[in-house]
């Protein structure tokens, strides 16, 4: 719903899905102003699906291959973060992106700090210049913290932030 922007790979393109529309993966989403359903195959698992809604954030889609294949959707997009003199700049620019994801199955979003692997719930994640913040909605969510090396459950009504490497 709304209008979804995608972008092949290899193209430097963006331009709008069509309902229906089957895309490799790699493809590039931008639901900034709209919503997508995506309908992720699993392999080996005749008529089999797993499915979910994303909004408000560009990313990147990925599968794993294998009997029970995880779909990525990494964040795109730079996060300006200033330092110094460069604050007052980097003030006036994004300093966060997000994306919310609403559905069943195996699905992670990835941050730059942590990603998180759906348990059939809603949730956000959110990239910040030294963190990375995930917020269920409903269900559970695990996520997998890169800097602490750990997997950590995230239920309904609470959040994680996941800091910046040293």
């Amino acid at each position: 719903s709304g209008t979804v922007k995608i972008k092949l790979p290899g193209s430097d393109e963006f331009f709008v899905l069509q309902d229906g529309q089957q895309l490799p993966m790699g493809t590039t989403f931008d639901t900034t102003k709209g919503r997508v359903n995506l309908v992720s195959a699993a392999s080996n698992v005749p008529g089999q699906t797993q499915k979910a809604w994303f909004y408000q954030g560009v990313f990147k889609v990925n599968q794993s291959k294998g009997r029970k294949p995880l779909t990525t959707l990494a964040m795109t997009g730079k996060l300006q973060c200033g330092s110094g003199n460069q604050a007052n700049a980097a003030a006036k620019r994004k300093k966060k992106r997000r994306l919310w994801g609403d559905g069943k199955g195996r699905f992670r979003t990835k941050g730059r700090n942590s990603a998180a692997t759906v348990l059939g719930t809603k949730w956000l994640v959110e990239d910040r210049c030294n963190s990375t913040l995930t917020r269920v909605a409903r269900g559970r969510v695990s996520v997998r913290d890169f800097a602490k090396k750990k997997t950590v459950i995230v239920k309904a009504g609470k959040k994680y932030v996941a800091r910046r490497r040293p």
